[in-house]
């Protein structure tokens, strides 16, 4: 029987019964960005909320976080939107309250979770950071990242006598160098109440104009 010499043949191709050689191909280029992406490896950049650039010194509130889908703006631990009262179309748990001051806050927080927020800051310096946070007992420790480096020691959820009572804490000492940088906001370990805690905004102060009343950590 007269057979193609093997230098006219195409090239090799993998045998994979039922499953056509291009389509593995296009399957390999697909899933590998996509899991990369998953764990924030691919380069990508997330937006600002509604694209305004959170200004420093201000307040940030901690449901703007940016926009871009899972692994580049943010990464939740599960899919669905716990609070689904505001910004539905992404996985971050966010909740109504009516003592937040948004009226709207993030809960449900979990370990592995993390947050970017594009700011814009106008003097490089010493800041306090000021966070109203609620927990029905001790909640969990989360951290604030610029670039990979904390800008501040973990911070420590107390039990504020329930996940309805927002208390003020603050962490001093926090340096932040002048320019447009991405706050990336890290879920650490959660505490005995199961969660890390409720938050409702992160307000950053000049270290010389700092407020006496919340509980420094």
């Amino acid at each position: 029987m007269w057979m193609q010499p093997f230098a006219e043949r195409g090239p090799e191709k993998e045998s994979h019964p039922g499953q056509p050689w291009w389509i593995l191909g296009i399957m390999k280029r697909l899933i590998v960005p996509l899991l990369l992406l998953s764990q924030g490896w691919l380069c990508a950049d997330s937006k600002p909320f509604q694209g305004k650039v959170h200004k420093i010194p201000g307040k940030v509130e901690a449901e703007h976080y940016d926009e871009g889908p899972p692994g580049v703006a943010y990464q939740d631990t599960d899919e669905a939107n716990q609070g689904a009262d505001y910004r539905e179309a992404t996985q971050v748990d966010i909740e109504k309250r009516s003592d937040a001051s948004n009226g709207h806050g993030i809960g449900w927080t979990r370990k592995g979770e993390w947050l970017h927020y594009t700011v814009e800051v106008e003097k490089g310096g010493t800041y306090t950071l000021e966070m109203p946070v609620a927990s029905q007992k001790k909640g969990g420790r989360f951290v604030l990242q610029v670039e990979g480096q904390p800008i501040c020691k973990p911070i420590q959820v107390p039990d504020t006598g329930g996940w309805t009572q927002l208390q003020k804490i603050q962490c001093k000492s926090v340096r932040l160098k002048k320019g447009q940088q991405v706050i990336r906001v890290v879920m650490l370990e959660q505490g005995p109440s199961g969660s890390i805690g409720d938050i409702d905004y992160f307000h950053f102060i000049p270290a010389t104009s700092e407020s006496r009343s919340p509980v420094p950590f």
